[in-house]
């Protein structure tokens, strides 16, 4: 299995098809068959030579248990990590959710490496414990005490339906890792906001519609650079806007086509 390794952690990744390059980065709870379960790499691999990765945390990469070790900066390396491996100068960048985020810190911080940015589902605001915990985080610490029943009946509450491949992928977590990455993001990730304001690069993010603080972030990345464009998916939330895929290829392969990507 190719694996390389940031800073003492193993990240996992896979490769698919031909033609420039385009990394793929799933969301929180996720892993690489998030974008192949639900089409997205078969999708593109014709076109492109399709790099997905497991975020440390998930899947087959490794899986801190300390909040710290889920600092932006240091998943935008590992981002950076498998490019310097694959021998990938720049490349296009898609990210949903968690995914998002990293590419946002990834194109601040590298900014030579990305050619172009999409992002879905990204609500990189900073944290807010007034409220107390998110409902994923919640969730997610009581699976840690009562098992993944818990967590798949409490996600499939909260987000209204659950596909059979993201019921998979939560019967398969590490939970403590889990709640690590989401403590870090609630209680202590900078905002991203304001350095999204400043990236020079084309940008192309979309968000469901009843996914109120992605979709005031897309609308506002609009509004503040010329090289960003945003759409929104009618009825879809947080979660069914994630499998759309018949609903947001065609919108990202033609982005990438007017960029000559």
């Amino acid at each position: 299995m190719p694996y390389v390794m940031h800073d003492d952690i193993k990240i996992y990744y896979e490769l698919a098809g031909k033609g420039g390059p385009i990394i793929l980065a799933h969301g929180a709870t996720g892993n690489t068959t998030f974008w192949t379960g639900y089409g997205y790499v078969d999708r593109l691999k014709e076109q492109y030579t399709v790099v997905a990765f497991d975020a440390r945390g998930h899947g087959k990469s490794d899986k801190p248990h300390d909040p710290e070790a889920y600092d932006y900066r240091l998943m935008a390396g590992d981002v950076i990590t498998v490019m310097d491996e694959l021998g990938l100068p720049v490349t296009t960048y898609w990210g949903y959710s968690m995914g998002g985020i990293i590419g946002l810190a990834l194109a601040r911080q590298f900014p030579d490496r990305i050619s172009a940015l999409i992002t879905g589902g990204a609500a990189p605001f900073g944290p807010s414990d007034a409220a107390g915990p998110d409902p994923l985080l919640k969730i997610i610490r009581r699976g840690i005490k009562e098992g993944a029943d818990v967590v798949v009946e409490g996600i499939r509450e909260w987000a209204g339906t659950i596909t059979p491949q993201y019921e998979k992928r939560l019967r398969n977590l590490d939970y403590r890792a889990m709640a690590a990455y989401l403590e870090y993001a609630q209680f202590h990730r900078p905002s991203l906001v304001q350095d999204s304001a400043q990236i020079g690069i084309p940008c192309l993010v979309y968000a469901g519609e009843a996914d109120e603080d992605a979709c005031d972030f897309g609308k506002r990345m609009a509004e503040q650079l010329q090289q960003a464009l945003f759409f929104s998916l009618p009825g879809l939330g947080h979660v069914g806007a994630s499998s759309a895929t018949d609903l947001v290829v065609p919108q990202v392969q033609s982005f990438l086509s007017e960029l000559g990507e």
